[in-house]
């Protein structure tokens, strides 16, 4: 969930496939469905019947697949294992495919420490076929042919692809124009507010309402000055710089760097500092990290009305989940019923269901008290593509995997209802909608979807990501950070030691 440079080089023209719905559902940056051409199941260890995987016609004359088939699991490496443990589950429990066949292989604890510790990975021989990438860094691994194949290697061409959301296409494609990047997910974002909080202290009753009370970045302050004054200066509207941070980067009109790979400093960070500074003053945001355990505390003890969260965030076991008291857990056990562990050592934990499949929230007299408005703008958080290794050695059951999530329209919704995920297709989640099939028992409205479908379809990434994001972004939220907190005099002062931070990242070029 992700934010003036180097472009992506935007790639060509991408069809798809299927039958009943379109492959990652919709064509171009639309939400339409591309049309569609019945051809028999080729995936090994689809269901049959509903379940049947399909092909265009296109993809009759698709390429082979050039991997070996020599590898006895599919070995994904990945910093975290809150999707990867429930693709694991749903891939295996819809086809033939057993759960020891596929593993998760730890790098790093978050995806910025992966970004630097994929590549000791692949400089030894671990065993990899597929990896994750964030769209923060994702430029720096399908740049690199070392680390990264061409999805044509594991059988796909661009037109398996024409259905999605046109963006993670685009954020998938490398600057030679090769598709090497496909997610499953698309990652709009919203507000999500405590209702019980909003109407004690607002008189909020609805979600509309709570909208008209956020509908755009003067109306949110105003209502932000409201909730202090009602509720004696104790309650933030938002719960982090970092939350609020990730609405304003999304809406900046140009990338971090020129195609020059020169750094690029603009009026709005100006307007975003200024405002995050006038909001940490005034007690409109609270004085917590994001991503520090005190993050999702403040979503229990009334520090904060709401939160900036986006489609990643809203699953059982994730951000909103911990918000609400998070669900009891258990140690992760490999197929001799051993923990297992990270590589620093800790257990790796998963979610402890009970027998007819329910979660146990911890905190039950949260649990389920929050629901969503759209918020002040629209926006996107991040994202994170497959990719193939050069080293993969699995290529069936790595073909299998993508496609399961990210072409096959059947399988695809069974993730989305399964993990409450915003796949990457318009007609997939638009069937979900006009269905009302998805249940997420952490909103009182029971669906995050009927609001982020209209929202997803207006996501616009072209020209914005660069291959320096991630530290580019780092260094201004660090800068940011100590201006608003008063160990930085002002935003001239800042901003020099922002490009002082910013010079020394390997090829960016700072006046």
């Amino acid at each position: 969930m992700n934010k003036l440079k180097k472009s992506l080089a935007l790639i060509a023209t991408l069809a798809i496939a299927s039958t009943a719905l379109v492959a990652c559902g919709g064509s171009s940056s639309s939400d339409k469905p591309a049309d569609t051409t019945k051809a028999s199941d080729t995936t090994k260890g689809s269901e049959t019947g509903e379940g049947n995987t399909t092909t265009t016609a296109a993809n009759a004359e698709a390429p082979k697949i050039e991997f070996p088939d020599t590898g006895d699991k599919l070995s994904i490496l990945s910093w975290t294992g809150d999707d990867l443990n429930v693709m694991i589950d749903c891939f295996t429990k819809n086809t033939d495919y057993k759960t020891d066949q596929v593993v998760w292989v730890p790098v790093g604890t978050n995806g910025g420490e992966a970004r630097e510790k994929y590549a000791t990975y692949f400089a030894g021989d671990g065993d990899a076929d597929l990896l994750f990438l964030e769209a923060d860094w994702i430029l720096d691994y399908i740049d690199n042919d070392e680390y990264t194949a061409p999805l044509s290697k594991l059988g796909f061409t661009n037109d398996d692809f024409k259905g999605c959301y046109k963006y993670t296409v685009d954020i998938g494609t490398n600057q030679a124009g090769v598709l090497k990047g496909a997610t499953w997910q698309c990652t709009p974002g919203a507000y999500f507010y405590r209702t019980d909080m909003a109407e004690k202290y607002l008189g909020v009753k609805t979600q509309s309402e709570m909208q008209d009370k956020v509908k755009d970045w003067d109306t949110f302050t105003a209502t932000a000055k409201e909730l202090q004054e009602k509720a004696g200066k104790k309650i933030a509207m938002a719960d982090t710089l970092g939350g609020m941070w990730q609405v304003w980067q999304y809406n900046r009109s140009q990338a971090w760097t020129d195609k020059d790979d020169n750094l690029v400093i603009d009026d709005y960070c100006k307007k975003y500092a200024e405002l995050a500074k006038e909001y940490y003053d005034k007690g409109y945001v609270t004085k917590e990290d994001q991503w520090q355990n005190g993050w999702y505390q403040i979503g229990q003890d009334e520090s904060t009305l709401g939160y900036f969260f986006c489609t990643w965030c809203l699953g059982t076991g994730s951000m909103l989940s911990n918000a609400e008291g998070g669900v009891k857990m258990k140690d992760k056990l490999d197929e001799n019923g051993n923990p297992m562990k990270d590589e620093k050592g800790n257990k790796i934990q998963e979610i402890d269901f009970t027998e007819d499949g329910k979660v146990q929230p911890l905190n039950k007299d949260i649990w389920g008290k929050y629901d969503i408005c759209n918020g002040p703008s629209g926006w996107a958080w991040g994202g994170t593509w497959f990719a193939a290794s050069p080293k993969c050695d699995n290529g069936t059951l790595a073909h299998d995997f993508v496609k399961f999530f990210t072409v096959d329209p059947v399988t695809m919704e069974k993730y989305a209802l399964q993990k409450s995920e915003f796949v990457n297709s318009p007609t997939v989640m638009k069937k979900i909608v006009d269905d009302k099939s998805n249940h997420n028992e952490l909103l009182a409205s029971g669906d995050q979807f009927a609001i982020l479908y209209d929202a997803a379809s207006k996501i616009d990434m072209t020209g914005k990501i660069t291959k320096f994001d991630s530290q580019i972004k780092n260094e201004f939220n660090d800068a940011v950070t100590k201006f608003v907190k008063g160990d930085i005099k002002d935003y001239d002062a800042m901003i020099e030691q922002f490009k002082d931070k910013a010079s020394k990242i390997a090829g960016l070029h700072v006046d």
